[in-house]
């Protein structure tokens, strides 16, 4: 279009008989002559201008982009270079931990012998280790054993002088403020740079007090080096920075240069190579030595080897468009030419008239003259108009137009109709023809007027697709565009009356699908909304076009089998779960798994009404889900899981009247210390009952999976609160002034529902009851399960840490069941531990729960997390746990749940 452009320029100043320019006498030899040079000219102008911008923008691009490719992988080879020191230094911190938390290691420490010596440190040990040195060192600070290794000769020898004076001047790496706190770093000495680790020397528990110290070194000698030059295949040198080694004046500026806002400076060397370069600090955080990280510039090369290949193909591009537009241009001057020499000339006809009128040769349907308003109607030039003819004009089949022209022709010489013109930018406008047949310099013309009826036209459609529009909603859903509830009923109504009068035999789905909340809490409503349209095309795509599939609200979707048997039905719903079971949801950088529990109802002769059969049908979903979601359960009339759920759909109304009528109670069950039994602390779970309306007792585990279904577990949680705060408030404000003047503590737990956790206004209210009844926030301790907290872990992070803000304390309950526990644990702010029953109970007898009770008490205590023992049933557990180190103790061996009195 630019050399268009161009080319046109030219012809605007030679063009005879237009815009008040005659060259007619110019010679026509000459002008286009002259025509074809400047054409040459701007041609060549304009492709060699073009070639160069587009060379120099992308060989910057290009360039800057493997440059920047270039820094990153050589940054990021610096920090695996780092990365493998770490865990070198890791590995040998680990050996340290073995060799210091170890009983035979804590009485060596306090009384010597060569026993000890001679069993552990055989031949080969410290070669397998990689260790240059080991001291054991008492609480005193002396040292009781020294042993030196070379690893390169692997003989022994003594502890290097430079070890030993670093050891005595910095002597607080022989201090340690708790057992499990260690000193590792580099250190460097005058026989070289070493990696150092100091541990604590303790007992295999972990616990003081602290005996000594160990230390382990190894150098970082040519050696070491290699290894981590092998591990990372990356050539690597280091450089003291102690002033032992003169560096030379590039290094000293480059190390200058690191600071924590750049730890990483990068510096090609040449053409062939460059250089990362980094810091390793010493125990004390001063800057030790300066790591250097060789690598060839492949990235640079590649880079060349790509602009290269790009001013070739630029060439060869140049060069095809050259030719090309060459010989279009000459197509061009030749029709311009052509063009010249017509006889078609502007001349204004009714030129004052605001309906476009126009004459048109009856032959050759080429536009003779064309007045002002016509002009500006299409948005055509008169030199563009006169070039076209009829054809380019009517948006319509030439046969059409070809039987407007015959009927003028022949017979009444006079029509008036409805067009739509096409206009020069594309539009297409409704226009009123009125055309009759001319006499026009000696031939036969159509003198045709027409008028703009656009506005018109578009508010009569406007006025259909209103309609038509309204007609759609009311029976489709907006967002998905699939049949709304009330149409899907209305069908269902007719499948109904078949089946009854006909005996015809058709299936009814019920879907809901499984993962909609978790994509709308987590990515947003936007997200879900997009999943719906998504879940809906699929569906689509795997039923036939006399199905009815609705969505009936939310992530809920109904679908009408016609004509379809129960057996075929079940096929094609387990179809449908699969082909959603394979789909994947992305969301920007999130990639969710979707799937779908469908109920599947038979509608036959013996069917019943409209709610009995889409209540049929949502039973069965509901029950489908029951069995562990992503599943086709069919509906039977005898269902022993469905009269289950109707069992718990009667469970939620007597909660629902329960709490109007206050027949909840409280009860509590005491939570003791393990090891410390004088305690005069008080410390207890808060528990739950439900009386039903003839007085009898109804277990937990029945009403609370139901309120949990029926979400009314955030109402029976407030219930609880409410109640527990307003007739303990006295005993609870006492107690903890009791527990201050003595120094021991007072909780009492509270169970949370994840209903709880995710509402919103749940802290608001928790923070009016505290103020309400003036209980200090630092008695109660909120249990959540772990099967809660991990399944929204950032609100339940930001739950706990907003309640802790008051003072409260946090307990995640039944840890051990979830898939992933150790993962999730390290995240979540909580003060105690509460392991699963399930491996408790077992202990005494089962080798695998004592091991999982063991596991999980010993990372709650390296944590900081206090550990209780659920299930507690007898004293041998209660030993047990004991021996362990568990903290607390909780079941019917310690005291069974009782009812708050009064």
């Amino acid at each position: 279009m630019f050399l268009l452009g161009k080319v046109h320029a030219f012809w605007k100043n030679i063009k005879p008989g237009f815009m008040g320019f005659d060259c007619r006498n110019i010679p026509e030899k000459s002008q286009t002559s002259t025509l074809r040079q400047k054409t040459a000219i701007a041609i060549g102008a304009a492709l060699t201008s073009l070639i160069g911008i587009v060379y120099v923008a992308t060989a910057t691009i290009l360039l800057e982009g493997y440059a920047k490719l270039e820094e990153q992988n050589t940054h990021q080879n610096v920090e695996r270079v780092l990365e493998a020191y770490t865990n070198s230094l890791n590995e040998l911190n680990l050996t340290n931990y073995y060799w210091a938390a170890w009983d035979d290691t804590y009485n060596f420490v306090q009384r010597p012998s060569q026993d000890y010596i001679k069993r552990n440190f055989y031949e080969g040990f410290f070669f397998e280790a990689g260790i240059n040195a080991i001291l054991f060192i008492n609480a005193t600070g002396q040292i009781v054993h020294s042993q030196g290794y070379d690893l390169q000769q692997q003989r022994q020898g003594p502890i290097s002088k430079g070890l030993t004076k670093y050891i005595r001047e910095n002597s607080w790496v022989l201090r340690h403020k708790a057992p499990n706190v260690s000193h590792g770093g580099v250190i460097l000495l005058p026989e070289g740079a070493m990696m150092f680790t100091a541990r604590p020397v303790v007992t295999s528990q972990v616990k003081a007090p602290i005996r000594g110290t160990l230390i382990l070194g190894r150098y970082l000698n040519t050696n070491t080096i290699q290894k981590l030059a092998k591990t990372t295949r990356l050539a690597i040198r280091l450089h003291r920075l102690d002033g032992r080694v003169k560096l030379p004046r590039r290094l000293r500026v480059i190390s200058d240069s690191l600071s924590p806002a750049t730890p990483i400076f990068i510096q090609p060397q040449s053409e062939d190579l460059i250089s990362g370069y980094t810091l390793l600090k010493d125990l004390s955080g001063n800057p030790a030595m300066l790591v250097q990280v060789d690598m060839p510039r492949e990235i640079h090369r590649q880079g060349q080897i790509s602009l290269l290949y790009l001013i070739i193909a630029l060439a060869m591009v140049g060069l095809v468009l050259g030719v090309t537009t060459q010989l279009l241009a000459e197509k061009l001057i030749q029709i311009w030419q052509e063009q010249e020499e017509s006889k078609a000339r502007y001349k204004a006809v009714v030129v004052q008239a605001r309906e476009g009128i126009f004459l048109l040769d009856a032959d050759t349907k080429k536009f003779l003259e064309i007045n002002a308003a016509f002009e500006n109607l299409l948005g055509y030039s008169v030199a563009e108009i006169l070039q076209l003819t009829l054809y380019d004009v009517v948006s319509e089949e030439s046969e059409t137009i070809d039987r407007d022209i015959e009927d003028i022709l022949t017979g009444a010489r006079y029509l008036t109709s409805e067009r739509r013109y096409r206009r020069h930018n594309g539009d297409i406008i409704d226009v009123e023809v009125s055309a009759n047949l001319i006499r026009y310099a000696g031939r036969n013309a159509f003198c045709i007027v027409v008028r703009d009826i656009t506005d018109r036209k578009r508010a009569e459609a406007a006025l259909r697709e209103s309609e038509k529009r309204l007609a759609w909603q009311a029976s489709h859903d907006d967002l998905t565009g699939l049949v709304n509830r009330r149409e899907f009923e209305r069908r269902l109504e007719l499948a109904l009356s078949d089946a009854r009068t006909d005996g015809t035999q058709h299936s009814l789905c019920y879907l809901d699908l499984d993962q909609f909340k978790i994509i709308n809490d987590t990515c947003g409503h936007g997200a879900g909304d997009e999943m719906l349209r998504q879940v809906s095309a699929l569906l689509r795509m795997h039923i036939r076009s006399t199905d009815v599939l609705a969505r009936l609200g939310g992530d809920e979707f109904g679908l009408l089998l016609n004509h379809c048997p129960l057996e075929n039905a079940s096929r094609v719903a387990n179809a449908l779960r699969q082909s959603l079971s394979d789909f994947r949801f992305v969301w920007q950088d999130k990639s969710f798994t979707v799937g779908v529990s469908i109920g599947l109802v038979a509608i036959d002769v013996d069917s019943k009404d409209l709610a009995s059969t889409l209540s049929a049908a949502d039973a069965a979903c509901f029950a489908a889900k029951n069995k562990g979601r992503n599943r086709v359960h069919v509906y039977q009339v005898d269902d022993s899981e469905l009269a289950q759920q109707r069992g718990e759909m009667q469970l939620a109304s007597q909660i629902t009247k329960a709490l109007e009528e206050n027949r909840f109670c409280l009860y509590y069950q005491p939570i003791v210390p393990v090891a410390n039994t004088d305690s005069n602390g008080e410390h207890y779970e808060v528990l739950l009952r439900l009386y039903d309306e003839s007085g009898k007792l109804v277990p937990p585990n029945l009403f609370i999976p139901a309120a949990e279904r029926y979400n009314l577990m955030h109402l029976v949680d407030r219930w609880v609160i409410d109640t527990l705060f307003s007739t303990q408030k006295e005993h609870y404000r006492q107690a903890w002034e009791r527990c201050q003047r003595q120094g021991d503590r007072c909780l009492y737990a509270i169970n949370l529902s994840g209903s709880s956790i995710n509402d919103d206004q749940f802290i608001e209210f928790v923070r009016d009851r505290f103020a309400l009844y003036q209980i200090p926030p630092q008695v109660i301790c909120f249990e959540i399960t772990e099967t809660v907290a991990i399944t929204n872990l950032s609100k339940a992070v930001q739950f706990i840490q907003e309640l802790k803000q008051l003072g409260c304390y946090f307990s995640l309950d039944d840890f051990g069941s979830g898939m992933s526990s150790f993962t999730y644990l390290k995240n979540l702010p909580v003060d105690y531990l509460k392991i699963d029953g399930q491996f408790v109970k077992d202990i005494v007898d089962d080798p695998t729960d004592l091991a999982m009770t063991e596991a999980i008490n010993r990372v709650g205590q390296v944590m900081g997390i206090q550990t209780i023992a659920e299930f507690v049933e007898n004293d041998a557990i209660l030993d047990k746990l004991r021996m362990l180190g568990v903290n607390y103790a909780q079941g019917y061996g310690i005291a069974k749940p009782r009812p708050f009195s009064g």
